[in-house]
């Protein structure tokens, strides 16, 4: 594979980054991935490992409102009927619902919550929505002085809302969360000396579905599209192509909703491939691979916003948009069969079935085995969404060139322990499937929020099992929780019920990448793990500590292997080998490979060959830790009370190592005698000196006197470190086989 370097000219002007377009390559052939096993690899399969790592294009092809200037829909009314209680006026209700805003019904009696002054309007359907405008009159005093909204499905049933004041403005807007109803009620719940007056009542939507058909209403679906086309023109362009190259990733996930491609009666649109031939093309150029990701299906696929319609979910039990959704990716197959700078095909974006006879895996299988009539050949992505635990492995369905994509979020947003625990079970979640169901796998969507520490572990520990992973997103109109590379466009969004043609072009005019704040922190931070393989051994003697200070130990192959000695000797060290896809080999003191046996009796260093059982991944974790995962789980230490096993599906305390390099000619006693730390006790500044001699990524670990870790690093050569943050007090030293106390005054 051609490598993804940086040899170009770059011209720095701000924040831009320009390159010579001259010096771009092209895929090729060669360049076409497909899974091999537990990794991808390029030349159809045969050729080199091909981690993918990369961004999404949130709110490109696909938009939702939070992240581009997408607007709010507005609910057809054409079939709607309004009606009133015995104690306001029933006269000219259609004004309410008539478009004209000079047109007005007034309730002829003051406000008063003594009797009941509502106001009910019938949808004739059910409606999504999640906003209401009521508008009144002329005077501010004739709003609602307070109200209270309900919904209802059968007309009978009542559901409260919302409630609050409106009498402070002519126009009320009230946003809620997305709820669907078919009837709406509005009931005075305050008492006022004047009437209530309202011109309008409309009710909007901001999801991808809403806010597309009410353009399509207004302008008709050519026009739409072509003004659709003008804000894709801006959001991504060249220039955010060779951002992305700067920054060493080799892939791009597009998400794309399915009136992109399709029109409402489920035919093909004429320019439905116009943005995507022309990312595909220009990311060629880039080597940049592209994964197609639909994220949104006709009749909706999870009832979620984020999947481009709010609270419907009727993919499951409509055969029509199912047929409609297999319909898409055959033309989608169709077209971009044999195309090597498509990497994948996305099929479902966040699937969940709300059918208990059909499931997101039949699903998947009835697009899977369309795709593959036309295309046998590209990377299929099957996306396990909740968790593993709701789809099914490959071989349960015979799907073959597969990759698993899961997506990591914890909303536990400001709480450093509760990510860090969530990384270490997200890590072991996506290692342990790669690994016992033979399939690459991508963390496709994920976010740290501000800690940026826990970003790089993150993808340092992916890197170390040849993961793939591609965060979200490549840009986002909030400033908030790294939610973007490129964050804070806080410009006018549109109002596509009433801005002109060229209002709207105006206001998006304003969202192209250079009026957004690049985010240099987490661009740096990214940047560290686009192109760097993840440290995992290869040649070198190391030896591996747990938690307590303990090491494991090879036992020369005449018992189990144990943790449970607290020196580094011949059996503690271990050479390792390159085991192939990524993974390693451990060979002990013995001359023999260490063996997980499966995870079903302890470990051994007996075996002769590599075989399955004696292949890990090395899977680096932070601060010079890591955790090991062998053929039935991964390794224990077992608190050193029994022989340690492989059977684990957690990375947990005694499931993490420090680890060092060691030479196996070199002594205990040597090692020993070559350390040194002062001053102690620690002087006022709390500066540790220390001197290593020629020791490198020697792991330094202070505990309080509760027996707590209050710091840990690997160590080189010699230098200071900074203890500011430690209290008065006794803690233990431990520099693997050197322990000693230290006073902290």
């Amino acid at each position: 594979m051609k490598k993804l370097i940086l040899g170009v000219f770059i011209v720095v002007v701000g924040q831009l980054m320009v390159f010579n377009q001259a010096c771009f390559a092209q895929f090729t052939s060669s360049d076409f991935l497909k899974a091999a096993g537990p990794v991808i690899r390029n030349q159809s399969g045969e050729g080199d490992i091909v981690a993918l790592r990369g961004t999404n294009f949130g709110s490109w092809l696909s938009m939702e409102h939070w992240i581009g200037p997408l607007g709010y829909g507005l609910i057809d009314r054409s079939e709607w009927t309004a009606s009133a209680s015995a104690n306001v006026s029933s006269d000219n209700l259609d004004y309410i619902i008539d478009g004209d805003e000079t047109t007005r019904w007034n309730s002829s009696t003051n406000q008063t919550s003594v009797v009941d002054q509502s106001l009910t309007f019938d949808f004739k359907e059910k409606v999504v929505f999640d906003k209401i405008s009521l508008v009144g009159g002329d005077n501010a005093n004739e709003s609602p002085n307070q109200y209270r909204i309900e919904i209802s499905t059968n007309g009978t049933s009542w559901t409260e809302i919302t409630s609050g004041s409106g009498s402070s403005s002519t126009v009320v807007d009230i946003e809620i969360g997305a709820v669907e109803a078919q009837y709406l009620k509005i009931t005075i719940t305050g008492t006022s000396l004047n009437t209530w007056t309202i011109s309008e009542l409309y009710l909007l939507m901001n999801d991808d579905f809403s806010v597309r058909n009410a353009m399509y209403d207004r302008f008709g679906v050519a026009k739409t599209d072509s003004l659709w086309d003008y804000y894709q023109d801006l959001w991504i362009t060249t220039a955010d192509l060779d951002s992305i190259k700067a920054m060493g990733m080799n892939m791009v996930r597009v998400p794309f909703y399915w009136m992109e491609v399709m029109n409402n009666d489920g035919s093909i649109k004429e320019n439905a491939f116009t943005q995507m031939d022309w990312v595909v093309e220009e990311c060629s150029e880039r080597e940049i691979y592209v994964m197609l990701d639909l994220h949104g299906a006709p009749g909706g696929l999870d009832g979620y916003i984020t999947s481009g319609q709010a609270v419907t979910n009727e993919l499951w039990s409509s055969p029509e948009y199912q047929q409609m959704t297999v319909d898409l990716w055959k033309a989608v197959a169709e077209h971009f069969k044999g195309e090597p700078a498509v990497c994948a095909y996305d099929l479902m974006n966040e699937p969940v079935s709300n059918n208990t006879s059909f499931s997101t895996s039949a699903m998947y299988d009835k697009i899977y085995q369309t795709v593959r009539e036309i295309d046998p050949d590209h990377i299929i992505s099957v996306q396990a969404f909740y968790n593993f635990d709701m789809i099914s492995p490959p071989n349960l369905r015979g799907w073959e060139n597969v990759l698993y994509q899961a997506h990591y979020y914890n909303t536990d947003f400001y709480n450093w322990d509760s990510q860090n625990g969530f990384i270490q079970y997200a890590l072991a979640d996506m290692s342990w499937h790669q690994m016992h169901w033979n399939v690459p796998v991508l963390a496709g969507e994920y976010n740290f929020w501000h800690h940026l520490d826990l970003w790089s572990k993150w993808m340092k520990g992916i890197n170390s099992f040849s993961g793939s992973w591609s965060n979200w997103c490549y840009k986002n109109n909030t400033n908030e929780r790294n939610w973007g590379l490129y964050l804070g466009n806080f410009n006018p969004q549109l109002d596509v019920n009433f801005d002109t043609e060229e209002e709207i072009k105006a206001k998006w005019d304003k969202f192209t990448t250079p009026n957004f704040q690049r985010n240099d922190v987490l661009i740096d931070t990214i940047t560290n793990f686009t192109q760097t393989a993840s440290y995992i051994g290869i040649g070198d003697n190391v030896w591996f500590e747990a938690y307590n200070g303990s090491y494991i130990s090879s036992e020369n192959g005449t018992s189990p292997m144990t943790c449970n000695t607290f020196t580094v000797g011949e059996t503690e060290i271990f050479t390792v080998v390159d085991a192939g896809d990524g993974k390693i080999a451990l060979l002990g003191n013995n001359g023999k490979y260490v063996s997980s046996n499966n995870g079903t009796t302890s470990m051994t260093c007996t075996k002769d060959e590599i075989g399955e059982t004696e292949k890990f991944y090395w899977i680096n974790l932070s601060n010079g830790q890591m955790a090991l995962l062998g053929q039935g789980g991964f390794v224990s230490m077992e608190d050193g009370s029994i022989p340690i096993n492989a059977n684990r599906n957690v990375i947990d305390g005694w499931e993490i190592y420090s680890w060092g390099k060691q030479d196996v000619q070199t002594s205990v006693i040597e090692y020993k005698q070559s350390i040194n730390i002062y001053p102690n006790p620690l002087g006022d500044d709390r500066l540790l000196n220390y001197n290593l001699q020629n020791f490198n990524n020697v792991p330094i670990h202070i505990y309080n006197a509760e027996g707590q870790i209050m710091y840990t690093e690997n160590l080189s050569g010699h230098g200071v470190v900074d203890l500011s943050f430690l209290s008065s007090g006794l803690y233990i030293v431990d520099l693997g086989s050197k322990r000693e106390k230290l006073i902290v005054r």
